[in-house]
């Protein structure tokens, strides 16, 4: 059985991706940040940020591969850190760590180094956004590929229940729909979500086909954060919210993670000859994983804030 070490375990990435592969690998995680738990998952201790440290974790467990989950992961419509010259150093560590060990590396990038006008960006695309945080994200993705030029990127949206005691953002966006609370959500940001579970199941599939280089994973529709909200509370049985966004631009949207984003996937659909999940599909095994236990074992004290559960 494969042994996976995931860092940043305690991201929405690298929590679903721990859960996910638990039922075929042996899943070691580490936090990069905040100390998490997650049911049947080995947690390591946390590791500084230095090449030695991480090369003596990887010594210590051995695994067969390693995926980095930093905030490098975060989807850009989370509100979550934002991507900067400490992660930098921290993906530094991971890669150099695991070119010296000789373990196939994946790192989980994000679709917000892209922006408008564009839509379905490609994995060559030049509309890149111009934020800091941005190029944060091109120099990680950069320095992994000159430590490990075998080394798989996946960029991708994901989103799903998240680890540890913290609300993520659709636990605090499920909290404010049940309570007709008025949402701040927008209609310029374009993005192509994804449940997390379900980019498991095709990371999974890319690293049984060997897949190794820049790949675009997400979900084969195109919405902005109001819609993914209506879809959300439909599915929830919860109110449609109601924005305080307005529908009319001046000018194109800026700003890191706040235009268009959303990610053309024709490339790994080729390499896998399978299709990228429709938006209803993931909202639809959000749902279920809210109902059957899947998200307590992310969190042991996640509540059921969602009252209409079926």
């Amino acid at each position: 059985m494969d042994k996976v070490l995931i860092a940043g375990i305690e991201t929405v990435v690298g929590g679903n991706l721990a859960v996910g592969l638990a039922q075929r690998a042996l899943v070691t995680g580490v936090s990069l940040s905040e100390p998490v738990h997650i049911t049947g998952i080995n947690i390591e201790a946390r590791v500084a940020s230095n090449s030695e440290a991480v090369l003596q974790l990887i010594e210590r467990v051995q695994p067969s591969r390693v995926v980095l989950c930093g905030n490098a992961s975060r989807a850009g419509w989370s509100g979550s850190a934002l991507p900067s010259e400490g992660d930098l150093a921290q993906a530094a560590a991971w890669s150099e760590a695991a070119r010296q060990a000789g373990i196939q590396l994946t790192l989980i990038s994000s679709d917000a180094i892209f922006t408008g006008p564009w839509m379905f960006h490609s994995e060559n695309s030049q509309s890149l956004c111009p934020s800091a945080p941005a190029q944060a994200l091109r120099d990680i993705e950069a320095r992994v590929q000159a430590d490990c030029p075998d080394a798989l990127i996946v960029r991708t949206h994901a989103f799903g229940w998240q680890p540890g005691e913290k609300q993520g953002w659709i636990e605090s966006l499920l909290t404010r729909l049940e309570r007709s609370f008025e949402t701040e959500l927008d209609c310029t940001r374009y993005a192509s979500p994804i449940l997390a579970s379900d980019l498991t199941e095709i990371i999974a599939g890319a690293w049984a086909t060997g897949l190794s280089g820049i790949y675009h994973v997400a979900g084969a529709e195109r919405v902005n954060p109001v819609q993914f909200a209506s879809r959300l509370a439909q599915q929830f049985h919860l109110p449609i919210p109601l924005s305080l966004a307005s529908e009319s631009l001046i000018g194109r949207p800026s700003g890191f993670g706040c235009g268009e984003t959303s990610l053309q996937t024709r490339k790994v659909r080729r390499a896998l000859g399978m299709s990228m999940p429709m938006l209803n599909e993931g909202i639809q095994r959000l749902f279920q994983q809210h109902a059957d236990g899947y998200r307590q074992q992310l969190s042991a004290r996640a509540s059921l804030p969602i009252s209409k559960v079926a």
